[in-house]
């Protein structure tokens, strides 16, 4: 028999009340999984192949360049060369296709969007406010029906949603709204039931594509109401406005607002708000307010190997992984309601669907993996066949693992890592 979750009899008929714990389900529980959380961090334009991968393999590598910052973490987080997406073509469409391997045009079943982070979602987030947050720049996370999931660059806002409670009369109209939702739901679910019966194959396809899309729908409306008088963790306000030190200003415009983001993601884990985060730094030509900076961030990625120009990218770049290293140090400190260290049970990625964005290309991507109860310390660097490197899927299906999913196949796996991290 499959491990049963034992408010699974009850959840059907809208009630979340936990049964005895029976022998029948004692005898088949499974060992706490090693990794908890999922934090998927995602710079648009990659970076800088020349600055971000080091030279030797194994435990003894000399930290690159745009990585140092990184060194005090060494032991918990493990560096890649040579992982693709194979099914994956250039040009900054890739950027969307880190989670999940795939491109929209290329699929014939929405679900293969399906995205790691998402498939995550649908097992860790049952039981937190949120199934999992979308923050900064949005695009690589895409959900089960092929849609992108919107992302919330505005930190105000994310603090709000994870810790302000609505005042009685905003909950009462938000309420009524997820009512009339609901029932908008249920007319267009009957009518689609009873069109299914005369439309052809072909377009009862299209159809289950579409109810797909409902059903999501509906999913997000009934957690929000289970959600909706359930006080939220009470948090002061300091992450965002700096608390009562006058000489402290907090900047919430990006890129400064990184930092923030970065607070709020801690806090989210662990306050057990959610356990599935996306954070994502944007593209786009903005002229980045740091000193030497002279051009626009794509059009310092185009770099062709300028020095002048990869100097520049180079304090881009250094910024973001600074950024992280910080972020990593947060999660070593946090503790979770066992005690233990966040970093310890939550799996973070760091990386991009583009290689080098110089030459719009998808191979080699820039992978850092850390925290989640892995076997970390050392630079992996596989050999590429023809054109093709190591599916970076192959690193997903070791993540599931990690969870306790029993997946052996993800997107274009043909494998897993665990040798290399378990």
């Amino acid at each position: 028999m499959k491990n049963t979750d034992r408010r699974t009899f009850l959840r059907g008929i809208g009630v979340s009340l936990a049964l005895p714990m029976f022998e029948t389900f004692a005898a088949t529980k499974k060992a706490p999984a090693s990794a908890q959380r999922f934090v998927c961090v995602a710079p648009n334009y990659g970076m800088y192949p020349g600055g971000f991968f080091p030279q030797e393999t194994g435990a003894d590598y000399v930290m690159p360049a745009l990585l140092k910052s990184l060194e005090e973490h060494r032991r918990e987080l493990s560096v890649f060369t040579n992982l693709d997406h194979p099914d994956v073509g250039g040009g900054h469409g890739c950027s969307n296709t880190l989670l999940n391997g795939r491109e929209i045009k290329d699929v014939r079943d929405p679900q293969e969007m399906l995205s790691l982070d998402q498939l995550l979602a649908e097992e860790l987030g049952r039981d937190t406010r949120f199934s999992s947050l979308q923050l900064g720049s949005g695009g690589f996370s895409w959900s089960r029906a092929g849609i992108q999931r919107p992302a919330d660059g505005d930190p105000s806002r994310v603090f709000a949603k994870l810790f302000l409670d609505e005042p009685a009369k905003t909950k009462a109209r938000t309420r009524q709204f997820l009512d009339e939702d609901a029932s908008i739901l249920d007319v267009v679910l009957e009518d689609a039931k009873r069109l299914e019966k005369r439309l052809s194959k072909s377009d009862q396809g299209k159809l289950s594509e579409y109810l797909n899309s409902i059903r999501e729908v509906e999913l997000k409306l009934q957690r929000q109401e289970d959600w909706l008088d359930v006080a939220k963790p009470k948090m002061k306000d300091s992450v965002i406005t700096g608390g009562n030190d006058d000489e402290l200003e907090v900047d919430l415009a990006y890129p400064y607002n990184t930092a923030v983001f970065y607070d709020l993601m801690v806090l989210a884990l662990q306050t057990d708000s959610t356990r599935v985060i996306t954070y994502g730094h944007p593209g786009g030509n903005r002229l980045f307010p740091f000193e030497g900076i002279t051009l626009g961030y794509h059009s310092l990625t185009h770099h062709g190997k300028r020095p002048d120009l990869v100097k520049q990218l180079a304090i881009i770049e250094t910024f973001y992984a600074q950024q992280f290293a910080g972020f990593l140090a947060k999660l070593k400190s946090a503790k979770d309601a066992e005690g233990r260290p966040l970093l310890d049970t939550t799996a973070v990625l760091f990386g991009s669907g583009m290689g080098n964005a110089s030459s719009h290309s998808s191979r080699n991507l820039p992978i850092i993996a850390a925290g989640g109860g892995m076997k970390h310390g050392q630079h992996h660097r596989f050999e590429r066949k023809g054109r093709d490197g190591r599916p970076l899927s192959d690193l997903f299906v070791t993540i599931l693992q990690q969870f306790g999913l029993e997946r052996e196949r993800f997107s274009s796996s043909q494998g897993n890592l665990n040798d290399r991290l378990s």
